[in-house]
């Protein structure tokens, strides 16, 4: 038999992030002398010491945080492993997509209501997530499929397609004051306004802040159309796919202004979990992998490395 156990694991993870037993105890719904009398009973069995004792404050000694480090993944595993296993769709026909937040919504109603009508009795649950959050969804397993946007982050697993690439402009209201200069906005005249960002909506994995600037002031917003709503107000400045806001610089509603520093392109990736299954999986996967018969998420045609088209339905 063993002499460590997940549980154990858990238990010195929690002492050394409260830095104490009885707060550790409190966390775990335990009484301090259940987890002193624990933690005792771990290093008798491994003959080692896991915590340098310091009154009511502990630290863990080299050994324990040697087991942690190396332990750390086992438990990240099976947490990951129980969120799967308790979030199983219990209908074959269900779905849950999450789509990243810089897509607007109505790019895919179509896909929507085709779906209603190829499965009348499915259930379909659409969320929007930004960045990584999307990711997040991914690998919480509160998505069965995702359109994410950006790398894809370490510790997620899934199957992939990269079904584009968009390229950013910087945009400004007419009235701004980028809107009338010549010359290439300067990172030092960025700085001294606000950007307009879509928040990362990440709960677990690393949050990202793409094109913003180290300490620039930052006006952060849920999608994508509050972000197009104050950058037409005149409010300060943000990077957009061209493809997403044809009709705004058609019109004049907003300008696309040269910068120093361009904004990096950034890949859609169509994502999944590998044991995803199901009808409404399947024709969802189906309707958004099928080169025939790819409908856009923005813009008109974003050609992916393979050749299948990401056109406007």
């Amino acid at each position: 038999m063993t002499r460590l156990s997940l549980d154990a694991i858990k238990i010195i993870s929690t002492i050394k992030s409260t830095g104490s037993f009885s707060m550790a105890a409190e966390a775990l719904h335990k009484t301090p002398s259940a987890i002193s009398y624990r933690v005792a009973n771990i290093e008798s069995k491994l003959c080692v010491k896991l915590f340098h004792r310091n009154g009511p404050m502990v630290s863990l000694t080299d050994e324990g945080e040697f087991l942690l480090q190396e332990g750390g993944w086992i438990l990240n595993a099976v947490q990951d492993l129980e969120s799967r296993v308790k979030n199983i769709p219990k209908l074959d026909s269900h779905i849950r997509i999450v789509v990243d937040k810089l897509l607007p919504l109505d790019t895919i109603t179509q896909d929507i209501r085709d779906f209603i009508g190829h499965c009348p009795g499915a259930n379909i649950s659409l969320q929007r997530e930004a960045l990584n959050g999307t990711w997040d969804a991914l690998k919480d397993n509160r998505a069965d499929l995702i359109v994410a946007i950006g790398q894809v982050p370490d510790g997620v697993q899934a199957k992939t397609l990269m079904l584009g690439k968009l390229n950013f402009v910087l945009c400004v209201s007419p009235s701004h004051t980028f809107a009338a200069q010549k010359k290439p906005v300067s990172n030092n005249q960025r700085l001294n306004d606000i950007v307009v960002t879509i928040a990362d909506s990440s709960h677990q994995l690393p949050k990202r802040n793409a094109g913003i600037l180290p300490l620039q002031r930052q006006l952060a917003v849920c999608d994508v159309e509050s972000k197009l709503a104050l950058l037409k107000r005149g409010i300060g400045h943000g990077f957009l796919p061209p493809t997403l806001i044809e009709k705004e610089l058609a019109s004049g509603a907003l300008v696309a202004v040269p910068v120093e520093v361009q904004k990096g392109d950034e890949m859609i990736w169509l994502a999944w979990h590998p044991a995803s299954k199901g009808t409404g999986f399947n024709w969802w996967h189906e309707r958004l992998t099928r080169s025939s018969d790819v409908h856009s998420l923005i813009g008109r045609e974003v050609v992916r490395d393979g050749g299948y088209p990401w056109r406007h339905s």
